[in-house]
């Protein structure tokens, strides 16, 4: 992690292609923290709006230094977000004789130094914590999880709600408790998080389901829970009022993330065909498949293997296109293929063979 206190300003204004006038404006304004007004002639203040900006434009070509230094053989690549990032390499001696300094003197041009007391080199089997994610190979295989930590501190913050609502109707504490499960489920929703969304939603049942008890300790069990849970979908216990259910963070299907391509701007208009597609479920270039998840992209290398069998397949269940961008896309023209038929899906999550209307085609 990089401490920001130290920024230089004219470094930053010097560097960054903007107007040069407004930047340092923004970043001389200052802050209010309990009614007290303190100056930046600085850094940026600790949870400041412009500090994720600062940041990422203090940081841009460290990647491009470290492959001048190092090139890919030393595997050393760079993973950011805003003040934090990872550096991984081939061996513990190249992190902390090589790679740290040339951080360390890449930072300092910049008035940054690393914060030492979160900076530390670990080996992958043993893994590490990052913005929120454990991080770690188990028997030569990476897998990315939802932190420990992390998942403690969504339990508390549940018992917290629970613990304060021991008055308050059923319907209110639900909604009190559904974005709080939501939100935290859907943040880990791209990495392996099954089993703990099992574990996360049993705790808070359990939580529920002291709660119930304790409102009417003269009843009995069953009593108490067909008071408080119903059957839903095909399942029991489903925490409800009638009117709202407890969001059940199990329900959230895993997605992989598709890597959004590095030199692509989504203000751009030269790129705005390729988030186009994204937006629309294709992925142009070279894709995989995975037909048990929902559709997210297609792979267009399989699409010119199934033109040559001459099968046409209707996209949705209700025969709907959904294979515009297909048509549109400048991929589909630069590989000669007749405009009207393309890889598309349906939100059945089955990668088909589409055929356009003859007005698209």
């Amino acid at each position: 992690m990089v401490s920001f206190d130290h920024l230089d300003h004219d470094w930053l204004v010097e560097q960054v292609p903007t107007h040069q006038g407004k930047l340092r404006a923004w970043l001389k304004a200052g802050y209010l923290e309990r009614g007290m007004f303190h100056p930046t002639a600085q850094g940026t203040p600790q949870g400041g709006i412009i500090s994720p900006t600062a940041a990422n434009m203090a940081l841009n070509g460290l990647m491009g230094r470290l492959r001048t230094h190092f090139g890919r053989p030393h595997k050393v690549n760079l993973v950011r977000s805003a003040d934090d990032f990872i550096i991984t390499g081939d061996s513990q001696l190249l992190l902390e004789e090589g790679v740290k300094p040339l951080v360390v003197q890449f930072l300092k041009e910049r008035g940054l130094e690393l914060a030492e007391e979160k900076t530390r080199v670990v080996h992958i089997d043993r893994g590490f914590d990052f913005l929120g994610f454990n991080v770690r190979k188990y028997r030569g295989k990476l897998l990315i999880k939802p932190a420990a930590s992390s998942i403690a501190a969504v339990k508390e913050k549940a018992r917290e709600i629970i613990r304060t609502a021991k008055s308050l109707p059923q319907g209110i504490l639900i909604r009190r408790l559904n974005p709080v499960i939501r939100g935290w489920g859907n943040y880990y929703r791209h990495v392996v998080s099954k089993d703990v969304f099992n574990d996360v939603d049993h705790a808070i049942w359990r939580m529920t389901w002291n709660w119930a008890k304790r409102r009417h300790p003269q009843h009995a069990r069953k009593w108490v829970k067909d008071r408080y849970y119903a059957r839903r979908e095909g399942y029991d216990w489903v925490f409800t009022d009638g009117s709202v259910d407890l969001f059940r963070m199990l329900s959230i299907p895993i997605r992989r993330h598709v890597l959004i391509r590095g030199a692509s701007n989504p203000y751009d208009p030269e790129h705005a065909s390729y988030f186009a597609a994204r937006r629309a479920g294709v992925c142009q270039g070279s894709c995989r498949i995975n037909p048990f998840a929902q559709f997210q992209f297609a792979s267009w290398r399989w699409c010119r293997r199934l033109r040559s069998v001459g099968e046409s397949w209707r996209c949705g269940p209700n025969g709907r296109s959904l294979t515009s961008h297909c048509a549109q896309s400048p991929a589909v023209a630069d590989r000669g293929w007749p405009p009207g038929r393309a890889l598309c899906g349906d939100s059945t999550g089955v990668a088909r063979r589409c055929s356009l209307p003859p007005s698209q085609g």
